[in-house]
């Protein structure tokens, strides 16, 4: 449909003459008329009921009023929206993240942002919670991923998304040892377990209303997700990890779930910041864009890391 048609109309509408509507916008009489006419002969109705001089609307008239009144708005809208992207959001931007699916969680987002705003350039930082939230950093960082609900720290945090941990094991692990049927059988199988600050990591698990807390023997211990990740697809035991973490290695046959309707709480995933007077045209775009971004994850296309089971084929003989 005809866009300055419609706008003709409105202005014909609101001045209720030709003459009018001219002299009030410098436009030629003629070219009014032209147009109210191309619109009814598309339309196939009158608009316009003319007594002397004076324009009266039709009661279709009335009622395309108001839908080209609407069309109007949303017209002006998509231009402002336009013009808003034009102005150009650059510059830096320092992220600090926990370290312990910061590559595998953070990349893929923070890669995706850059795809859509290439002028600005990212500075990740890892640390640990105790050296992100010293009080000589409270300015350092412009935003920082946590895992889980940070304490006794004056930031903001908005909720990107949540996920849980579940139990993990090669299929060459399962053949070889067979699979669990019960949390009790977990004490008959090797764990790799996860060391924290404070000691071993407990695999708390819930079913409906009814939880518990197990840890196997430990045939590994690392204070590093990717390394257990790495000895649980070479079959070296059961591993408790985020369904996120393991979902490439699940969907490529190198892990498989075990016990599966037993999974841990939902863990939230948050982008804190300080608080600011005033907010980064920067900051804005990418708090927006991080709050977005796993409503909609598998719009993105984006690298992913996995651990892969590669075969090594034989030597040749000499």
């Amino acid at each position: 449909m005809d866009l300055e048609a419609i706008d003709y109309f409105i202005k014909v509408a609101d001045a209720r003459s030709l003459s009018n509507a001219a002299k009030l916008h410098g436009l030629p009489k003629s070219t009014l008329s032209h147009k109210i006419r191309q619109l009814e002969d598309r339309l196939g109705v009158a608009l316009f009921v003319r007594e002397g001089r004076d324009m009266f609307l039709t009661d279709a008239g009335a009622e395309f009023l108001d839908h080209a009144h609407r069309i109007q708005a949303s017209c002006d809208g998509a231009e402002a929206a336009i013009a808003a992207m034009r102005q150009e959001i650059a510059g830096t931007l320092t992220i600090g993240s926990t370290g312990e699916f910061g590559t595998s969680f953070t990349s893929e987002l923070l890669f995706a942002f850059r795809q859509r705003f290439p002028q600005v350039k990212i500075d990740v930082i890892f640390l640990s919670s105790g050296y992100l939230f010293a009080p000589e950093r409270q300015q350092a960082f412009d935003g920082i991923f946590y895992w889980g609900e940070p304490s006794n720290v004056d930031y903001i945090a908005r909720r990107l998304t949540g996920a849980s941990f579940g139990l993990y094991a090669s299929p060459t692990y399962i053949e070889k040892h067979g699979q669990p049927e019960a949390p009790a059988e977990l004490h008959d199988h090797r764990g790799i377990a996860f060391r924290t600050p404070t000691g071993l990591q407990s695999w708390h698990l819930k079913r409906l209303e009814e939880t518990l807390d197990v840890l196997p023997p430990a045939s590994c211990v690392a204070n590093d997700y990717w390394m257990i990740k790495y000895f649980a697809v070479a079959g070296e035991g059961l591993a408790y990890l985020p369904d996120f973490f393991t979902e490439i290695e699940c969907a490529t046959g190198h892990l498989m779930p075990v016990l599966p309707q037993w999974r841990s709480p939902e863990v939230s995933v948050n982008l804190l910041y300080p608080r600011r007077r005033y907010v980064s045209r920067k900051f804005a775009a990418f708090q927006s864009f991080c709050v977005d971004f796993y409503k909609q994850r598998a719009q993105h296309y984006v690298p992913r890391y996995c651990v892969e089971v590669v075969s090594t084929p034989p030597r040749r003989s000499q």
